[in-house]
């Protein structure tokens, strides 16, 4: 009987010996690909892997130059191999070793290949984090333009485990120190910090209708369509938040401003959201109560622009120029009768048959007023002092004439034909009827 137990006791023993190495046993060795801050490892380094867990979906590894075993993600390390492969396949990585990158666009796509049209296996969030492996040769992504876009394909690894290749324009690559911190590379700004100081800057600013900046780039000051106090309120003061343009007001009270996505922001309780393009131009929708969308633009202007002054000088510019017209007695004409400029916008016109019913209605009579509402485009200040719009009594039609005042005559061209666009005359009609007169 103590011989049998004697023998049992020996077998257990032995088994359990036995048990013991084949737990040390190590099926390969593994290069790792992401680190691991809190065991002091980094990406390159190799480690000895002992055991993998289809179920778990991990290997179990050892710490270099310790007994401690721990669990890593199988898609941490690259797939288990003699120590001496492993050896030989770790200056593929040594290139990007400690390399990361953060993603500077949303949607940024994971392709298969390094082709860009490839097939998309992830595609990645603005700031996501990736880890760069290695340099790869790929198709030229080529711009609408024609021209090539600056950077290279590089295979990258998602904090999930997928693996494919990524274009580096969009790609802000840092490094790592061995407590996962960063020790150098291309920052990315905090999106909330950014988008709240944008946001801010926004809500200070004033805001003109897109328009203005084409008026004041070319000089050209539409009286109809800029005025002081048109533009988009934010009603950071008041509350209240508005659009004031030309032919349009609208306005709401608000408790708060919502963000409900990148760049888009909504007018809390009301019908107003806005879109931020950039710090110096936002969109503004607003939808009514039929539910018809209206979408606006306005821009913050650079300069030391006076609305208030531009309009006066403009102003200004067209009184000065009807009272050269009033300076003269009248204008005549063998076939278009006389033309008097009476003052105070006014005129009297009579003899202008030969001109009716193809420029001037039949139901028009000799007199009404004048003024100079549209402007003329550069390529046409040669030809023309601008254009005169006369309003007949008795008629519903504005006629529109270029003119030209000369010391001792006036030459009219009809401009019904013109092109006016935004209130500016920028070419004249095919074969148009001139009028001349002298003083």
């Amino acid at each position: 009987m103590n011989y049998t137990r004697r023998f049992f006791f020996i077998a257990a023993i032995f088994l359990c010996a036995i048990s013991l190495e084949s737990c040390q046993r190590s099926i390969g060795y593994s290069i790792l690909l992401w680190d691991v801050p809190e065991k002091n490892l980094q990406d390159g380094q190799i480690v000895k892997v002992y055991f993998k867990s289809n179920i778990s979906h991990v290997y179990v590894i050892s710490l270099p130059d310790t007994n401690e075993n721990f669990e890593i993600p199988l898609w941490q390390l690259t797939v288990p191999q003699s120590k001496k492969k492993a050896e030989a396949a770790a200056p593929r990585y040594k290139e990007f070793q400690h390399q990361y990158a953060h993603i500077k666009i949303d949607g940024l796509p994971v392709r298969a290949e390094a082709v860009n049209t490839s097939k998309q296996v992830y595609r990645l969030h603005k700031n996501e984090v990736v880890k760069i492996l290695y340099k790869g040769r790929g198709q030229d992504v080529i711009m609408a333009d024609g021209s090539k876009l600056d950077g290279e394909w590089l295979c990258v690894l998602t904090a999930g485990g997928t693996e494919g290749w990524c274009f580096s324009h969009n790609l802000a690559l840092f490094t790592t120190g061995a407590g996962g911190e960063i020790v150098s590379g291309e920052m990315v700004e905090n999106d909330e910090e950014k988008s709240d100081a944008i946001l801010n800057q926004v809500l200070q600013a004033k805001w003109y209708p897109e328009s203005y900046t084409r008026m004041l780039s070319e000089n050209l000051i539409d009286l109809e369509s800029m005025k002081t106090g048109y533009g988009f309120d934010t009603g950071t003061e008041s509350g209240k938040v508005s659009i004031n343009i030309k032919d349009r007001f609208r306005s709401a009270n608000y408790g708060g401003i919502t963000k409900v996505s990148e760049k888009v922001y909504d007018f809390t309780g009301t019908p107003f959201q806005m879109i931020i393009n950039s710090a110096d131009e936002i969109i503004v929708n607003y939808t009514g109560t039929e539910n018809k969308p209206e979408a606006y633009t306005f821009v913050t202007i650079s300069g030391d622009y006076n609305i208030a002054a531009l309009m006066q000088a403009e102003q200004n510019r067209r009184t000065s120029e009807m009272q050269k017209l009033y300076n003269v007695d009248s204008f005549k004409s063998a076939n278009y009768g006389t033309l008097t400029f009476t003052g105070l916008n006014s005129f009297s016109w009579s003899g202008f048959s030969l001109i009716v019913p193809n420029i001037i209605s039949r139901e028009a009579r000799g007199r009404g007023s004048v003024s100079i509402k549209y402007l003329i485009a550069e390529n046409l200040k040669n030809n023309f002092d601008g254009i005169l719009t006369f309003n007949f009594d008795g008629s519903k039609k504005e006629v529109n004439f270029f003119y030209k005042h000369l010391n001792n005559s006036l030459k009219l061209e009809d401009a019904s034909e013109a092109v006016i666009k935004n209130n500016v005359a920028i070419s004249r009609g095919k074969n148009p009827t001139v009028l001349t007169f002298e003083k």
